[in-house]
């Protein structure tokens, strides 16, 4: 999806992608990586890319998301941030220290029972660290919810509640 609506943008603008890679000073073959989602747009590469799209950093970041979640995941990260009553807190570590509290376990505790380094794990629980696949889906069994749901609040700390809903509206 992000690679159509960034190749629709530039037949709009009767720009290749070989010579807006040229305009931002990028390889070809590193800008298709990024637009297949092989790899991360860098702040730079974004910065430089928005004026010769003519979009927002919204837009474009919500074209990012929705290529890179369902909608599912984006409707749940939707739901979180809107009722998530605090401002500082991070919805991820919050939930999960709540559903431990509920089921009178400690991050010591799911660590062992994950199999994952404690260490390793509070930094993923408080968004230091990206939570690898394998982490996910076994903190889904340990806390009996799905990965869907926890991707959802790893998103919602991440994305402002205006990107989050055009991403939802795009995504398929």
């Amino acid at each position: 999806m992000l690679t159509k609506k960034i190749d629709n943008t530039l037949k709009e603008k009767n720009l290749s992608r070989y010579k807006l890679s040229k305009l931002i000073g990028c390889s070809e073959s590193a800008l298709n990586q990024m637009a297949r989602g092989k790899i991360k747009f860098s702040e730079n590469i974004i910065e430089k890319i928005l004026p010769f799209l003519e979009i927002s950093r919204t837009e474009f970041e919500s074209w990012i998301l929705a290529d890179k979640y369902s909608k599912e995941v984006l409707k749940l990260a939707i739901q979180a941030k809107k009722d998530f009553p605090y401002k500082k807190k991070l919805i991820l570590t919050t939930n999960i220290d709540n559903i431990l509290k509920e089921k009178g376990i400690s991050r010591t505790v799911l660590s062992k029972e994950i199999k994952y380094g404690q260490s390793g794990l509070n930094q993923i629980i408080t968004g230091k660290r990206t939570m690898p696949k394998s982490i996910l889906e076994r903190l889904s069994n340990a806390l009996e919810i799905s990965q869907d749901q926890i991707l959802s609040w790893i998103v919602a700390d991440k994305y402002n509640i205006q990107i989050l809903e055009e991403a939802s509206v795009l995504s398929f």
